[in-house]
Parts: structure tokens; C-alpha cells; sequence
């Protein structure tokens, strides 16, 4: 099954860039729901979530929010500091690889994927880590008690395509059968 085509700023509806962005950010968006948010993903037989931040009532919706789902916002952003990532082209031209990479997770063919625990500041949490290895893109799914939740989804750059094939080949390790005797 191929990937879904590239979603371009170019190809919204605008006169320049900054007519065609706030266009662009809906556009985005409405795939992300339609292909992620609402399409009943599910990854081992769980349910995956797309967390999403309640504006306070009666209040305006937080930026960045802006009354979108937070797995959103992590998909097509970066920054360290959460108040002040930025959109980044490579992830929202990808919004729609994060549906694809759940519903494809179980073929080995186009994705890999291991469990890996990571500090937070409410403790150890487990994140899984869909990793389409000939795209060098990766979705981040949080495993929870009942549900697993989209955390973020991004481009691989530099040296994080050797780091995931190290963490993929070390999770092998761990679940391989011990050798016979």
C-alpha cells in the first residue's frame, strides 16, 4: 500500500504564503481528523487517542491550540518548550503518514516498532515508536492502561535513523527466543 501523497502549502487555496496558511493549517487539520482523530485507529488490538486540550469554559482556546487536538499541534510543530514550537514543512506535509503508519504497524515491510521507556515528569512512561524505516519518519504512540495515545509524529533527520535502527535491533534482543541447547 503506498503512501499518502504529500500535503503542500503550495496546493491550498491563497494568492501567497500568507493567504494560503491559515487555509493550509485547516486543511491539514481536517486530513489529520479524518485520517487519525476520527478514523477508529487501533494498534494491537487497543484503541489509539488523540489527546485533545479543553479550552477552558468560557475562555478563548490557548494558543497554540486553538481549539485543536494537542497530538496535532506535536505532529506539525517542533521546540524543546511546549508554548513555543513552531510549524515545520516536513511534518505537515506528512499529517496523513500517521493514520497509514498505525494502520500498517503490523507489516514488517513498511514499519517498525518496539516498546522503550522514557522519564517524564509523572514517571516512567512507555512510548512506542512506529518507525517507517524507508521514509525515515516516525509516529509515537504512549502506551496507557487501555488505549494507546498519539504523543507526535515527525521527520528523522541527522542521526536519528541510526539511533532507531540501534533502539529497533536492541528491542529484537529482547524478545528474541533463547538460543537452543
Amino acid at each position: 500500500m503506498p503512501l499518502p501523497e504529500l500535503m503542500l502549502l503550495a496546493d491550498a487555496e491563497g494568492e501567497d504564503s500568507a493567504a494560503k496558511w491559515p487555509n493550509y493549517i485547516e486543511d491539514i487539520y481536517a486530513e489529520f481528523r479524518r485520517t487519525a482523530a476520527d478514523a477508529g485507529l487501533v494498534f494491537r488490538g487497543w484503541p489509539v487517542v488523540c489527546p485533545y486540550m479543553e479550552p477552558q469554559r468560557g475562555a478563548p482556546p490557548k494558543p497554540p491550540y486553538q481549539g485543536k487536538h494537542f497530538s496535532f499541534w506535536h505532529s506539525m510543530s517542533t521546540g524543546p518548550k511546549e508554548d513555543e514550537r513552531v510549524p515545520d514543512f516536513p511534518r505537515c506535509e506528512r499529517i496523513s503518514w500517521i493514520g497509514w503508519g498505525i494502520r500498517n504497524a503490523e507489516d514488517p515491510a513498511m514499519v517498525r516498532w518496539w516498546e522503550n521507556e522514557r522519564r517524564s515528569d509523572r514517571g516512567p512512561k512507555t512510548h512506542v515508536p512506529l518507525w517507517l524505516f524507508d521514509h525515515n519518519y516516525a509516529v509515537i504512540l504512549d502506551k496507557g492502561r487501555d488505549c494507546y495515545f498519539l504523543r507526535t509524529s515527525y521527520v528523522l533527520n541527522g542521526n536519528r535513523p541510526g539511533e532507531f535502527e540501534k533502539e529497533w535491533k536492541g528491542s529484537l534482543k529482547k524478545t528474541a527466543p533463547p538460543p537452543a541447547k
